[in-house]
């Protein structure tokens, strides 16, 4: 074979949809994958895009290890079989129509279970399960709706728990949704509104994405993202997903593309609600805070204040992108701009008194931007009064334990060195010992 050990040619060649459209739900074409694949392996020669073409076509449904090893990380996929790969001298033969199935049920417990696993691990034993994957030539308003209750329920439980334990089932969600797209709309106005609404599902598995520490994977989503939002000419959708991904340049420490990217959020926002000009404004005052921009931070934060106090509810119904953001999101996201430009040298209470209202007044539901407010907070205190600090330490670590984000960890962890300074203290001691534990750091 052209390309490496272990590759298949399948005698009757069916088309493999997974790979297809894991890699579409990318934004990826099959060069762009190919490249990604070959830099990742240092291949000389690369692959090319004619190798892809014979994955999906199903000519090749087995590569190598290191091949498909490498293709589940570029594509955020949780297993083989989440591709369509498979090897035709393992894959099991089909029970003949008239099986006598009364010799299975006679099979003892321990029996049935050893035999069903085979010896294999659960995990590998269900990922070489193979449901169907028949995309629908017809998609009309119920199909938007599908997708938009499945956003809900995904947005709560990352909201409630965080990223970890639910990204490969919005991954999978997506790929379906992504199907859809080639699909005959059956009324007006359906093909925008699926574009939107698979646009806002691809942004809410990036934010999931960017939680575990995936940031290439992350990056791919955003793209997909931004392309379903200019498809469908959304452009408040697009100005959300643009922030989202200005938040992403900040975490990685890139803050001038940061601040490019929601510069580039903000062009005609003119034409967006008030409330959506607020987010976007208080957004652009953390790169501006960390950029030593004290007085255009503080016109942000300025700005995005008046903007949400100017807007009406009643005037303008609130989009499914923009639940996120009420007075104690904005609250938090200036207390997080204000603890930088305190960390430089400004007066911490600005900052303590923002953060200090958003951890009081987030809902129900959202536990982790709560963390994310006490932890920041916690961490402020160390430099004013450590007593204080250990107190609002001991109460963040205790509400942030059940949330599985990588996210919470690193502010776990920004916690315990502002703590260091004062470790001899035995409070201090304890709080940063039970940081350690939870966010594998040592004490």
């Amino acid at each position: 074979m052209a390309y490496g050990e272990g590759q298949e040619v399948a005698a009757r060649s069916e088309r493999n949809l997974k790979l297809r459209d894991a890699r579409r739900a990318l934004g990826m074409t099959q060069a762009e994958l190919a490249e990604r694949v070959s830099r990742r392996l240092r291949l000389d020669p690369p692959i090319d895009g004619n190798y892809l073409s014979k994955l999906e076509r199903g000519i090749y449904t087995w590569p190598t290890e290191a091949y498909r090893q490498a293709m589940r990380a570029e594509l955020g996929a949780g297993s083989d079989a989440e591709l369509g790969f498979y090897s035709s001298r393992s894959a099991p033969e089909q029970d003949p129509p008239n099986v006598d199935r009364r010799s299975f049920f006679a099979l003892g417990p321990a029996a049935v279970a050893g035999g069903m696993i085979g010896g294999s691990s659960a995990a590998d034993f269900l990922a070489n399960i193979d449901l169907p994957d028949q995309a629908p030539a017809l998609v009309g308003r119920a199909d938007v709706d599908h997708i938009a209750q499945s956003i809900r329920a995904f947005k709560a439980w990352d909201r409630s728990v965080g990223g970890e334990l639910s990204i490969h089932a919005v991954a999978g969600q997506l790929r379906w949704a992504a199907t859809l797209l080639d699909a005959r709309a059956t009324q007006p106005g359906v093909r925008d509104d699926l574009h939107s609404a698979v646009g806002h599902l691809a942004q809410v598995l990036a934010w999931m994405v960017v939680d575990c520490g995936a940031h290439d994977v992350a990056h791919r989503y955003f793209r997909f993202a931004v392309h379903c939002a200019e498809e469908a000419g959304n452009h408040s959708l697009r100005s959300v997903v643009l922030s989202t991904m200005s938040r992403h340049h900040f975490l990685l420490g890139q803050y001038d593309d940061a601040l490019s990217t929601i510069e580039l959020a903000q062009v005609r926002a003119d034409r967006l609600p008030e409330a959506e000009q607020s987010m976007l404004s208080v957004v652009r005052s953390r790169p501006l805070a960390k950029l030593g921009r004290r007085s255009d931070a503080l016109a942000a934060i300025g700005t995005a204040e008046d903007l949400f106090a100017a807007h009406d509810p009643r005037r303008h119904q609130q989009v499914a992108w923009m639940e996120f953001f009420d007075q104690a999101e904005l609250a938090g996201d200036a207390g997080h701009s204000l603890a930088d430009l305190a960390l430089a040298g400004a007066a911490p209470e600005p900052a303590l008194d923002q953060l200090g209202y958003a951890v009081a007044s987030h809902t129900t539901g959202y536990n982790r931007a709560r963390a994310f407010c006490h932890l920041k907070s916690a961490a402020l205190w160390m430099n004013v009064d450590p007593a204080v600090g250990v107190q609002q330490g001991a109460q963040a670590i205790g509400d942030a334990e059940s949330l599985r984000s990588g996210r919470v960890r690193s502010y776990m962890r920004d916690l315990h060195s502002a703590a260091a300074p004062h470790k001899k203290r035995s409070d201090v001691a304890v709080l940063r010992r039970d940081i350690a534990r939870l966010a594998q750091v040592p004490a």
